[in-house]
């Protein structure tokens, strides 16, 4: 946890620093909403065995502030569905919903040009905070961590709408956990794993 928080003010500090020999004028650059799909999944060495994705909701907000006209730093609220689905006996099978409240901070590099258009590359921290587990509708929050340390990477792009009218937003990114997510005596080595897809509304 001490080297997370150590990497993020070394980004943020290499940002600041970018911008201020640049003199290029900085602030907040926008805010909004967005929604879309996370394909869950978990690995580690004791993963289940014959588990598949889950599918489920991503949904919050986030803001965004400029360094400079290529850099920028994102933090987010999301509401994130978790998980994976596992074989049983007779070939059905069950589904294990982890729910979390996670707030990422995400280190943007914007690209210039391409009109309205925007592209960007994105990566950074993200901490989960634990809402509900369940295994085959069994509560098992008490035998998860209340917290998830995760790394995102992904691609973006803004579609602006015209002068003063806001954005659309779509993302693309990828989240490994970099902790594991048993509290148990067992302490099982399994993290978090997700695609999500993002559509969002800036203004």
């Amino acid at each position: 946890m001490k080297k997370l928080v150590l990497l993020t003010v070394a980004m943020l500090f290499m940002f600041s620093t970018i911008a201020f020999s640049q003199g290029m004028v900085t602030g907040l650059t926008g805010k909004g909403i967005k929604v879309g799909l996370n394909l869950a999944n978990v690995t580690g060495t004791d993963a289940p065995d014959n588990i598949s994705m889950r599918m489920g909701l991503a949904a919050g907000g986030f803001i965004t502030y400029a360094f400079s006209d290529m850099f920028a730093i994102q933090p987010e609220l999301l509401y994130s569905m978790k998980g994976y689905k596992y074989d049983v006996v007779g070939g059905d099978k069950e589904t294990a919903k982890i729910d979390y409240f996670e707030i990422p901070i995400l280190f943007k590099v914007l690209l210039v040009g391409g009109g309205n258009f925007k592209p960007n590359f994105y990566a950074g921290p993200a901490i989960g905070f634990l809402m509900s587990a369940k295994v085959a509708d069994v509560d098992v929050k008490e035998n998860m961590k209340s917290t998830d340390i995760g790394l995102i990477g992904g691609a973006g792009a803004d579609l602006l709408m015209g002068t003063g009218t806001g954005k659309i937003t779509f993302d693309l990114r990828y989240e490994v956990g970099l902790s594991s997510t048993d509290d148990t005596p067992a302490d099982r080595k399994i993290s978090n794993s997700v695609i999500s897809f993002l559509v969002g509304y800036g203004f």
